[in-house]
């Protein structure tokens, strides 16, 4: 009688342990990782996602979100020196971790027609193109802002 009591003990004990043996694995969770696109000239617009991309990282944390603002085509203006955002651009950049990237055919093709090369803030990076940027980032995961 007490091995059919100790069998039927182990028996519950399995069964109770299947369910979470044939459990998927949970997948670790992922940061939240946004592009944002900025390529108009108008101020209220790049004032809108330099305020979009402070929220996102106030609201999930600087080690909790991955946000990289990608400007090209009129949007460059915002990245310009001089501007009017710098500061925001430096407070966001070093201490929110946000990445800026332009367009480097925005670059080429304003440089050809004013006949100088422009000057652009320090914090920002080249990418071949701020469009196709976009497309690879959105290839890896990130989802597409365009405020």
């Amino acid at each position: 009688m007490r091995t059919r009591t100790a069998l039927t003990c182990l028996m519950i004990l399995l069964l109770c342990a299947l369910p979470q043996a044939w459990a998927e694995p949970q997948d670790a969770p992922t940061i939240p990782r946004i592009a944002l696109q900025i390529s108009d000239h108008d101020p209220i617009r790049q004032t809108m996602v330099l305020s979009v991309a402070n929220n996102l990282v106030n609201h999930y944390g600087v080690d909790e979100v991955d946000v990289e603002i990608v400007a090209f085509g009129p949007g460059l203006t915002l990245l310009r020196r001089p501007s009017q955002f710098a500061d925001r651009i430096t407070e966001l950049a070093e201490e929110k971790g946000v990445r800026f990237t332009y367009c480097q055919i925005t670059v080429d093709s304003t440089e050809q027609r004013e006949g100088q090369r422009m000057s652009l803030v320090p914090e920002a990076s080249s990418v071949a193109s701020g469009a196709v940027r976009i497309v690879d980032l959105v290839g890896k995961g990130y989802v597409h802002i365009a405020p």
